[in-house]
């Protein structure tokens, strides 16, 4: 299996082996081991649980910075939708956008635009999939399909995101100005780190290149230096319908389907995924699913209150009167048709199917033995997931405390 790239890491040394992380992971992706925690790589959907459960600043977010600019003769960033809603209600987009600009960036593109145009292909290509067809916006969604639902693959919608699309255009525009590839500099503002996760897959094309992913928290202080406050009334130039990508239930009344639903919180998301897999969910035409609470304006990367950054991006909606309506439709999806296949990334407990059998079968005889407590003692978030790692060699059955017990609870 191919060696995936992670944004999520763990500082070993600040690790007390204290199982918040191990508890509170929806995938099963950490143990604790030797008193430290420890990354399954092959599980881990890069979703960021673990960095918000951690008291001690063990588990982070791989990012880069501002310096990163200096590398490029243009230097344009691609700001997520959930930026405008950091700064308050009285700050404009254009106000965000101005600050951007005194960063040091050349360009400004507008998201939003880029949004318009995913939500028209997004309209026409449901139809292509099975359903209930299942949206491609989050990076940790589309692992955790990829990895734990590989019979999900065929209801993803196959396009480029918003985030893709910007890029290309940006590149498209600055390669016929004379530019080449690498004095292209595009930077994506990102909520979350999975988008880290989701750039540093793009990286080998170089149509939809991305060379960074910047926090946004980490940008914020220096933004507010810049940061103006207007009386008078401006034009936005940004698109209203291009705003509602940012938080959950948007995406679905952007491409106004309205036999759909719209659910946020990976736990959340785990439950309508066994839903739709089990085929509770076959009289839905399409799911917007979100991996953060309330969809992106609750990343982890964020500033804002989840709660209230929506109130504020509504709040912008409710000011604005422009929608991208007028451009090259076809030209640009022509372009922009994504036909490669995903890769599987499905995880095998065996690559020898008769192996696996057999794994299987040592796993439930190994299940069997266990208290069913998921009790967490022996290092693993379960007894299932226990049961797994000693069938796969990764732990020991006497690591159970109830087995190395005799088969007594432990009353020390």
């Amino acid at each position: 299996m191919k060696q995936l790239f992670h944004s999520v890491s763990l500082i070993s040394e600040k690790c007390i082996g204290c199982t918040k992380c191990l508890m509170n992971c929806p995938v099963e992706a950490i143990r604790v081991k030797n008193g430290k925690a420890v990354i399954y790589n092959e599980k881990c959907i890069d979703c960021g649980e673990c960095i918000k459960i951690c008291p001690y600043g063990a588990h982070v977010a791989v990012k880069d910075s501002l310096d990163d600019l200096s590398k490029y003769k243009k230097k344009v960033v691609i700001p997520s939708v959930t930026l405008y809603s950091q700064f308050g209600s009285k700050v404009l987009p254009c106000d965000v956008n101005e600050a951007l600009l005194k960063l040091g960036f050349d360009e400004v593109f507008d998201i939003t635009f880029a949004c318009d145009i995913a939500a028209e292909i997004l309209k026409k290509d449901i139809e292509n999939v099975v359903k209930p067809a299942i949206s491609t916006l989050c990076p940790t969604v589309i692992r955790l399909i990829e990895t734990a639902y590989p019979s999900l693959i065929s209801h993803l919608v196959k396009i480029l995101t918003p985030i893709e699309i910007s890029a290309f255009l940006i590149r498209e525009k600055y390669q016929k100005q004379g530019l080449k590839n690498e004095d292209i500099g595009v930077f994506f503002l990102t909520p979350c780190p999975s988008w880290v996760t989701k750039i540093k897959e793009l990286s080998n094309n170089e149509n939809i290149k991305i060379n960074g992913a910047i926090p946004i928290s980490d940008i914020y202080s220096k933004m507010l230096k810049y940061i103006k406050h207007r009386d008078t009334n401006v034009n936005y130039y940004i698109s209203k319908t291009g705003l509602l990508w940012s938080y959950s239930g948007g995406q679905c009344k952007a491409i106004d389907v309205e036999n759909s639903i719209s659910v946020d919180g990976i736990k959340n998301v785990i439950k309508v995924l066994n839903d739709v897999e089990t085929g509770r969910l076959d009289d839905i035409d399409y799911i917007e699913v979100l991996a953060c609470s309330n969809g992106c304006v609750g990343g982890l990367l964020l500033v804002e209150n989840p709660y209230n950054a929506e109130r504020i991006t509504k709040m912008i909606i409710n000011k604005i009167d422009f929608t991208y309506k007028v451009f090259d439709f076809n030209n640009i999806k022509n372009k922009l048709i994504n036909n490669k296949d995903r890769e599987d990334k499905t995880l095998k407990l065996s690559s020898d199917f008769k192996s696996a059998v057999e794994m299987i079968k040592n796993m439930n005889n190994i299940i069997n033995m266990l208290p069913g407590t998921d009790c967490g003692l022996c290092g693993s978030p379960s007894c299932k997931a226990f049961a797994e790692d000693v069938a796969k060699g990764l732990a020991c059955i006497e690591d159970c405390k109830f087995i190395s017990n005799g088969g007594k609870k432990d009353e020390s």
